[in-house]
């Protein structure tokens, strides 16, 4: 991918280097429910469709408690700039067809499944504890029909949360990383699967052959390196006031038989727009794609509002997603 920089030495993967270099401040994608404090959009991805030749984003819409993550939407775009929503659910509904309680809604990932050409929605829930719903369309826009639950608190690691997945296909193979709470710790845990279906977790993976931090949770996408499967997105390392926040852009190459992923790069997230704040720019979700059409990146982040936020945590922050571009030469 992205070879017209091996003449610089520059082989595989564009290196992350110079995303954070390049990328430039593009638009404000959607804003948030309201402007009150515990206000939030985000927490999903972008992915190309060939049959639009266009975009489509997910992306779960929040307010302070008690609603908290009261709806998840689907949204279109032509350009992946401007989008419009085709779908909305809303916890009830969606508990409806589950036949459970959802009391949150958070985390969401849409992609295609290359054999079936069926498009995978896999949704974080609250149902008194987190674990991570599975369902599947012909179309985004619905209707959607629930195929059961992929991430169960079944493993030492994750006894309170399994939630929040990043989902990609390398290869053939899907791969997953997401967040796991064991209580004590949060941490990012790694899962394979071949259909998008069932899932085996091979645990959380150690760093540079060091255990992970007591919380890191990688937020990003996967994309397939000349070293293997990489890593490129945020990291929360910071809990403030109950809220997980990302103040790092990291990237990792991941083994996947050793169960471990070695550092390539990693260094402060420097917001460059109006609409992130300075101390505290992004709650941490993100997702990058390629855009072939306009040959550039696509990147786009969770950012914490400077104006409406008057202190940041999960009940009194306000978050919208913003984008940002990297124009390849």
């Amino acid at each position: 991918m992205w070879s017209r920089y091996s003449g610089r030495r520059w082989e595989g993967l564009l290196p992350p280097q110079y995303l954070l270099r390049r990328r430039r401040f593009l638009r404000v994608v959607l804003n948030p429910p309201d402007y009150n404090p515990g206000s939030w959009i985000g927490a999903g991805n972008v992915i190309f469709d060939d049959a639009i030749e266009g975009f489509w984003l997910v992306a779960r819409l929040r307010r302070a408690p008690p609603a908290r993550g009261y709806a998840l939407g689907i949204y279109r775009s032509s350009d992946g700039e401007h989008f419009d929503q085709t779908f909305r659910i809303t916890k009830e509904e969606l508990g409806e067809i589950a036949g459970l309680e959802v009391k949150s809604i958070e985390g969401s990932q849409l992609i295609q499944d290359p054999r079936t050409g069926m498009f995978y929605l896999y949704v974080s829930i609250d149902i008194d504890g987190w674990e991570t719903l599975l369902l599947k369309a012909d179309d985004p826009r619905g209707p959607w029909e629930v195929i059961g639950t992929v991430l169960r608190r079944e493993k030492s690691y994750e006894v309170e949360e399994a939630r929040d997945p990043v989902v990609g296909i390398i290869d053939g193979l899907y791969m997953m990383f997401y967040k796991a709470n064991d209580g004590k710790k949060v941490n990012t845990a790694l899962a394979i699967s071949q259909d998008g279906v069932k899932w085996r977790k091979l645990g959380v993976p150690m760093i540079n052959g060091h255990p992970q931090p007591d919380y890191l949770q990688l937020c990003g996408s996967l994309f397939s390196g000349s070293l293997g499967p990489v890593f490129m997105g945020l990291a929360r390392r910071h809990i403030v006031s109950g809220c997980g926040i990302a103040k790092s852009f990291e990237a990792y190459v991941i083994d996947l038989r050793q169960v471990e992923m070695m550092e390539v790069f990693r260094t402060e997230w420097r917001p460059l727009s109006p609409y992130e704040h300075k101390e505290w720019p992004t709650h941490g979700y993100c997702s990058i794609i390629h855009d072939l059409k306009r040959n550039r990146i696509l990147m786009y982040i969770e950012a914490i509002d400077p104006e409406y936020t008057k202190e940041v945590g999960w009940r009194t922050q306000v978050d919208r997603l913003i984008a940002y571009e990297v124009p390849l030469e």
